[in-house]
């Protein structure tokens, strides 16, 4: 019932709940969370702070290009409350994790395979619901505009 609240509601922070910063900050203000920017001709660019100078800030994008949004062009920059994408990790984790027990079990590591293959699947099975839990938590907690100073 709470769960349902929470996640219905379409941010649960104040509206105005901006934070200042100066240019040259940003990167570090995002700390490693998605940060979305809105260009004076509309187009949005999501992904991660890559870099920053003085007259352009880099974002890193979902597909691994890195773009490029000079400071005059920039009319809106906003983060994620939370780091998300929760889900998506685990299943990489636990996808390495049963390629290295797989490809271990024909070598002479494959005692190690044996114990790895069942432990990953394990893992996997009690993480996920903690990991929806905090991709639900990413979604309903919004964005937040960062105002540059």
């Amino acid at each position: 019932m709470i769960l349902a609240v929470t996640v219905s509601s379409p941010s649960l922070f104040a509206a105005d709940d901006s934070i200042e910063t100066q240019w040259n900050q940003v990167c570090r203000v995002a700390n490693g969370r998605d940060i979305v920017a809105t260009t004076s001709t509309g187009e949005i660019v999501q992904g991660y702070c890559l870099s920053i100078d003085v007259n352009s800030i880099g974002i890193r994008t979902s597909d691994g290009k890195v773009a490029k949004i000079t400071r005059t062009t920039l009319k809106r920059l906003e983060v994620h409350r939370s780091k998300g994408h929760q889900l998506s990790s685990l299943g990489k984790g636990v996808h390495n994790g049963l390629k290295f027990g797989f490809d271990s079990l024909l070598s002479p590591l494959a005692p190690l395979g044996l114990v790895t293959l069942p432990a990953t699947l394990v893992w996997g099975a009690v993480a996920t619901p903690f990991c929806v839990l905090g991709d639900l938590k990413d979604k309903a907690s919004g964005k937040q505009q960062i105002k540059v100073i």
